[in-house]
């Protein structure tokens, strides 16, 4: 026997057709709408077939009304803006509507209805329902746009989303290239001179090459290992040029518990080794601080500059832009970002909330 969990996960999962969930919308909808018309007629003259055939009457009127309206008149007069033909459309199925209804009724037998709604039907005449008619239109057509405009924003975030995924992916394929490129770079200098710092450059290069081959794949990462990633770049640095350059890097707060998007930092930090002490290979400076209090991130790089405006205009480079359109993308409302082009020094300040 079939328990009444696998029974009920049966109905949930048929309920995903969207034609079956459909059916059963409209369904609800009429038991739901016909309803307070059989109650107010049974309240009044009691439950008996002349009543129930009333009913029938009633609903057989209705329901073709509503759907020619919903399906005919609205999607080829009014959407298409015939707006004369419409509303000569639409007040003529109404009357329509009405006359028929009140004719069904009038071929009611007596003798099958109460002495109270025998009486009634006998008071109404051809226009009786007109009111009830429009009513019905009305709040069909609303139910159903209100229907069609949360599909259509559904859509559109969906839409959103995808977009945003794919833009993201894209982003993310420029950066890893980069990396690559420019790390490559540097342990290759190293071996160019045999230095016995290589060897730490290739384990560290490894690290990095885990964190972005296979951590940066699935949303946001732990910021502790993001600013890992950073840390490793910054010594791999610091053994390229050894004492030629100054380059310090402060951490301040605890960063466990929280999570940022996998290589949203890192730009900052590599643009300025890239077109700051990189360029100049002698004399300049980097320096990096990163404060995480109260879910909140601080970063603030300050390093030297050999060509003004290079910092950003590299061809090929990823530069700021990409950074600033990650965070528009991802923290809207959530970040400051300031860019700060001094005489011979460049500062970033990024402020951004991790909650």
């Amino acid at each position: 026997m079939s328990s009444p969990q696998f029974y009920l996960h049966g109905v949930s999962r048929r309920m995903q057709n969207p034609k079956l969930r459909r059916l059963f919308m409209h369904i609800g909808f009429w038991l739901f709408w016909l309803f307070r018309t059989f109650y107010d007629i049974v309240s009044l003259y009691g439950f008996g077939f002349g009543e129930l055939l009333f009913m029938l009457v009633y609903a057989s009127t209705q329901i073709p009304m509503m759907y020619l309206h919903l399906y005919f008149f609205v999607p080829l007069l009014l959407n298409k803006r015939h707006y004369l033909l419409y509303a000569i459309a639409t007040i003529s199925l109404i009357f329509t509507y009405s006359f028929v209804n009140y004719t069904l009724l009038t071929l009611i037998p007596e003798s099958i209805l109460s002495i109270g709604l025998s009486d009634y039907i006998s008071h109404l005449n051809a226009r009786y329902d007109i009111f009830e008619g429009f009513f019905t239109l009305v709040i069909t057509y609303s139910i159903k746009y209100a229907g069609q405009v949360r599909s259509t924003q559904t859509r559109l975030l969906q839409l959103q989303r995808d977009n945003l995924t794919l833009e993201l992916n894209a982003l993310k394929a420029q950066i890893n290239p980069h990396f690559l490129f420019n790390t490559l770079n540097n342990i290759y200098s190293l071996a160019l001179r045999k230095s016995e710092k290589t060897p730490d450059m290739v384990l560290k290069l490894s690290d990095m090459m885990r964190y972005v081959l296979y951590e940066c794949n699935s949303g946001r990462v732990a910021l502790d290992r993001e600013i890992q990633f950073i840390s490793n770049y910054i010594e791999l640095e610091r053994i390229r040029h050894g004492d030629d350059v100054s380059i310090n890097f402060s951490l301040t707060g605890n960063p466990k518990d929280y999570q940022i998007e996998p290589l949203l930092l890192i730009p900052i930090v590599e643009n300025s080794f890239k077109h700051g002490i990189n360029a100049q290979m002698e004399k300049g400076f980097v320096d990096v601080q990163l404060n995480v209090l109260n879910g909140s991130l601080q970063l603030k790089v300050l390093n030297t500059v050999h060509l003004k405006g290079a910092f950003s205009k590299e061809k090929g480079g990823i530069g700021l832009d990409n950074v600033q359109k990650r965070l528009e993308l991802i923290y809207p409302q959530k970040h400051y970002l300031k860019i700060l082009a001094l005489k011979d020094s460049y500062k970033v300040d990024l402020e951004l909330n991790l909650l």
